[in-house]
């Protein structure tokens, strides 16, 4: 992929974690968001939970984005679902 951008001869625009100044990042909101606006590839970053489940996440650890703490890989995939990682950013999360 990377030589493949390097051929281009055009400025490739790349959604970070999505649209994360408009809606919570790393959400399907957010990448269908950016998608939406026109990116031209999305960003991310994958972590693997205690259960060996590949999620979508940033940080090495939960803190910054959920009420959670402490490193993605110490919760199972269900633990990590019922963390809030979008409440602060707006009530519709």
């Amino acid at each position: 992929m990377l030589e493949h951008l390097q051929q281009l001869q055009s400025i490739v625009v790349s959604g970070h974690r999505g649209w994360k100044s408009a809606y919570p990042e790393n959400t399907l909101l957010s990448f269908q968001q950016a998608l939406d606006l026109g990116v031209d590839m999305l960003e991310l970053d994958l972590r693997m939970t205690r259960d060996d489940v590949v999620v979508v996440i940033h940080d090495a650890a939960v803190d910054r984005t959920t009420d959670g703490s402490g490193p993605v890989g110490d919760y199972t995939l269900e633990e990590l679902k019922r963390l809030d990682a979008g409440g602060w950013f707006g009530k519709v999360f």
